[in-house]
């Protein structure tokens, strides 16, 4: 009992700070000054190609009790300052692809983008995670907000996104399954994930020929 009562403590804490500090803000200005480059960038992208590589650009702010959760999960401290040391999502953009060369046609062309610092590039697809999960993860700062938080933008094809979804609900409600039925839905997800890759491969390679014609 103890040690729930310090877990509510500590959770409301961060709550407080997080308020106090107006990082939701903060985060919401990140998103709106990047938000409208990536759009621009997707119009010139589908011009370029003549179809419509990004389906659509989607966003969102982690709430208070989404990064005390991932913290704790994480084994670290559940405080703000540990938030912003380690966390690099709790502002968040997801870039939908058609394709899976999209997907790195698209990533060049972030990586172009002005008044953007690229800390990290983590290539989930060429390196699937045990889940089964691929996607990219850029992580960059936005120098002209001033601040130390630091944003995450997705860009994955629309099969891996319909793949993450079904993961990202499993994911949070394992706690109200018993294990065995956890793991049983987590291999077949990962039975899903080898073939949604495999798909992928063959809309490209589809596509490649058509293009052909």
């Amino acid at each position: 009992m103890e040690k729930e009562a310090d877990r509510i403590n500590d959770r409301e804490k961060l709550i407080s700070e997080y308020e106090q500090a107006g990082l939701m803000r903060v985060c919401e200005q990140m998103i709106e000054m990047v938000t409208p480059m990536l759009e621009e960038m997707a119009t010139q992208v589908d011009a370029e190609y003549d179809r419509q590589v990004v389906q659509y650009i989607s966003t969102r702010v982690k709430t208070p009790d989404s990064i005390y959760n991932k913290l704790i999960r994480k084994g670290r401290s559940g405080t703000i300052q540990k938030a912003v040391e380690t966390l690099h999502d709790m502002a968040g953009i997801r870039v939908v692809c058609s394709f899976q060369d999209d997907v790195y046609h698209v990533m060049k062309e972030i990586r172009k983008l002005p008044g953007l610092k690229f800390i990290k590039v983590k290539d989930y697809i060429a390196h699937p995670k045990q889940t089964g999960y691929r996607s990219i993860h850029m992580i960059a700062e936005v120098p002209a907000i001033g601040t130390p938080i630091r944003m995450e933008i997705q860009v994955r094809s629309a099969a891996m996104n319909y793949w993450a979804m079904l993961d990202h609900q499993l994911s949070y409600k394992n706690k109200k399954m018993d294990e065995a039925k956890f793991q049983k839905m987590q291999k077949e997800l990962k039975t899903c994930a080898i073939e949604i890759a495999d798909i992928d491969k063959k809309f490209l390679r589809i596509r490649k020929n058509i293009d052909r014609l």
